[in-house]
């Protein structure tokens, strides 16, 4: 971590103060934030890392994930980002839990410092790492905000249980959509997949796994 000196402004004397300069702040606690702090701090480098919620981003609502190097049969989304965390504490990783406000270039003689304001605290670092992650694509539709938390769901590893026995609406055709689909099956009595294209979009080992499933699946394209 940088640190630099600075004339304290409350003393009557011209005393030196130090003041601690990040060498990267990363926003976002996902898998790409999480995977840039684990390389920075092993690299001893001094690192923060503001997530809003909490580290694991998306991955953290998927149930199974099998396209992660090193886990043959798969591992849960929520064990394999609690693993990445651990991991990059270890290294010595700083996390602070916090909605970046705002962030500011300041010019310098040499370095242009950025300084990112969170909880009414201020971090000064010389570089900052974006990897806010992506959010659930909206319908648009009317009634959807409405009926958001009453019906209208984004994470079926969440609500699957609320949706126990009735006949459900998956709408997309892509990774995420099938995932969902499938998960759903073993707590609905119907999914039907809207899809706007002619053809799924996933990859093919989660299509076989659609239409092999032995609960009725209806695709409406």
């Amino acid at each position: 971590m940088s640190v630099v000196l600075i004339k304290s402004k409350t003393s009557s004397k011209e005393e030196m103060k130090e003041e601690k300069i990040y060498d990267a702040i990363i926003i976002g606690g996902g898998p790409a934030g999480l995977t840039a702090g684990i390389y920075l701090s092993r690299a001893r480098m001094g690192t923060l890392l503001i997530e809003k919620a909490m580290p694991g981003g998306q991955a953290i609502l998927t149930e199974i994930i099998e396209n992660y190097p090193g886990f043959p049969h798969g591992i849960a989304g929520p064990e394999l980002m609690q693993k990445m965390e651990e991991q990059a504490v270890r290294f010595g990783l700083k996390i602070e839990y916090g909605e970046a406000a705002k962030v500011r270039i300041k010019e310098g003689k040499e370095d242009k410092v950025k300084i990112v304001k969170i909880n009414n605290k201020k971090y000064r670092t010389l570089t900052i790492i974006l990897a806010s992650g992506a959010e659930a694509s909206k319908l648009e539709v009317p009634g959807e905000e409405e009926l958001r938390g009453r019906g209208v769901s984004y994470c079926a590893t969440c609500d699957a249980p609320f949706f126990k026995d009735q006949k459900i609406v998956v709408v997309g055709g892509g990774d995420t959509a099938i995932e969902e689909a499938l998960y759903l099956t073993k707590f609905v009595r119907e999914v039907t997949i809207i899809h706007r294209r002619d053809r799924l979009r996933a990859t093919k080992i989660l299509q076989e796994r659609v239409f092999a499933n032995n609960k009725t699946i209806y695709l409406n394209f």
